[in-house]
This record gives C-alpha cells, structure tokens and sequence, in this order.
C-alpha cells in the first residue's frame, strides 16, 4: 500500500506543477490555489478529475474563452499523456505490476464500483499478485 501511496503521489505531483504552469502561463485566476488543488484532487480517479477540469474551466471562462480552450486542450492531452505513459510506468516501478495488469486492474474497479473500485484496484491487484506469488507459483529452491 505504501508503494502504490507513493506512485499515487508522484502522479499527484506531476498534474500540480503542469496544470499550475498552464495556469499560470494563460494568465488564470488563482492559477496556484487552482493547481494546488488539481494536483490534490487527483488522489480520486476519476471524479477528482472531472472536478478539476470543471472548475477550472469555469474559471477560464471569467476571463475569455480563449483560456477556456488552452485549459480544455492542455486536459485532452494530459489526460492521454497520463493514462498511455504516465501511469503504467510509474506504478509498475512502484508495486512491481506490468503496466497491462495496471490498466486492466483500474478498468476492472472503475467499472465493478465506480470511484471507489477505481481507488482500491491497484492495491487489490498487488495483493493478489504477491499472495499468487507466496502460494500458487513454486520457486525452485537452490
């Protein structure tokens, strides 16, 4: 639990600086209280997400559309660079998983009971890989 906390946090880390130098950069209200909480938020899949981007787009909106569409194309893009690269990579160097048992664990728990499923599927499936290891798998002893 302690490693997918850490690879949680350092996907959290990632989305707080980026999302704090794109705000900053189109010149957003609160840029750092928005990012600050972006990056937090981010420790609940999919909801915390979606939050984020809605409230930051309603803030975009304040000033000008034109931010409204930086803020929408930098989370198109985030959201793909996270879910292909980001996520499979770091908690495969975290909880020892392959990035395909990742993806498929979240998928799995996201579609099996929401947000929560989503949440508790990394460590679920990395408790099922070390208790297939311990009991199912026979290492030949030297």
């Amino acid at each position: 639990m302690g490693k997918w906390l850490l690879g949680q946090g350092s996907l959290m880390l990632i989305l707080g600086v980026t999302s704090t130098i794109v705000y900053v950069s189109l010149h957003i209200r609160y840029a750092y209280a928005l990012g600050v909480l972006t990056g937090l938020l981010n420790i609940i899949p999919v909801l915390g997400a979606a939050v984020c981007v809605l409230l930051a787009l309603l803030v975009a909106a304040i000033d000008s559309w034109g931010r409204v569409i930086g803020v929408a194309i930098f989370y198109l893009v985030y959201i793909q660079i996270e879910n292909s690269f980001l996520t499979p990579r770091i908690m495969r160097n975290s909880v020892n998983l392959p990035g395909l048992a990742i993806l498929v664990a979240l998928l799995l728990g996201s579609a099996l009971e929401g947000v929560l499923g989503a949440m508790v599927s990394v460590p679920t499936a990395v408790l099922v890989a070390v208790l297939l290891d311990e009991y199912l798998v026979h290492k030949e002893t030297a």
